[in-house]
């Protein structure tokens, strides 16, 4: 059975582009079901439109019982310098330079371990597809690439972050984005992590 080595992956994070990484045990993480208003408001537009956002993706009780069957992860940080705090071309420039990190690391985490035996989350909804077959009642057409958000799960990022020494905030006119890897007991070297 092939393993992983979570401090090289979290290492192989940052030479990808991530500013910072650790490992993690997720019975640390802190799990709030509040913050699943935040994507009832629909401030981001996916509610009821992408498969992997409310309330498609499941209820914050049934999601936080399905990572807390993963124990360990790596958690991982980009930044990215804005013009100034109305940098909206910027903030999408983020998000894009975000999202190449994290498909980068889901692709090698792929290469060597089955689907099943992580679970990757990251912010926002799915990006995989161009447009999500959700709104046409069609299935998802990449469930094996699919991606739910860290706020679907209601995970206090600020709580996840500053605990591995991460800092939330990286000053005035900055993007910080978070993605994380969770992963089955049996996919890890003990010994690494």
């Amino acid at each position: 059975m092939k393993m992983i080595d979570l401090k090289r992956l979290a290492e192989r994070a940052e030479e990808f582009g991530a500013a910072a990484s650790a490992v993690i045990d997720t019975a640390d993480i802190e799990f709030v079901p509040d913050f699943r208003a935040a994507c009832e408001a629909n401030t981001c537009g996916n509610l009821g439109r992408n498969w992997m956002c409310p309330p498609n993706v499941g209820e914050p009780e049934e999601l936080k019982a399905e990572a807390l069957k993963f124990p360990k992860g790596v958690v991982f940080q980009t930044v990215y310098q804005l013009e100034d705090a109305f940098d909206f071309e910027g903030m999408q420039e983020a998000g894009k330079v975000h999202e190449n990190v994290f498909r980068r690391l889901f692709d090698y985490i792929g290469s060597v371990l089955n689907r099943t035996d992580f679970l990757p989350m990251s912010i926002g909804g799915c990006k995989f597809c161009n447009e999500c077959s959700c709104p046409s009642g069609e299935p998802c057409r990449f469930p094996d690439k699919a991606v739910a958000s860290l706020e679907a799960y209601c995970i206090d990022v600020n709580h996840l972050l500053t605990g591995c020494g991460i800092p939330y905030n990286n000053g005035p006119a900055t993007v910080s984005c978070v993605g994380l890897f969770l992963f089955a007991d049996h996919s890890f070297e003990k010994g690494t992590s």
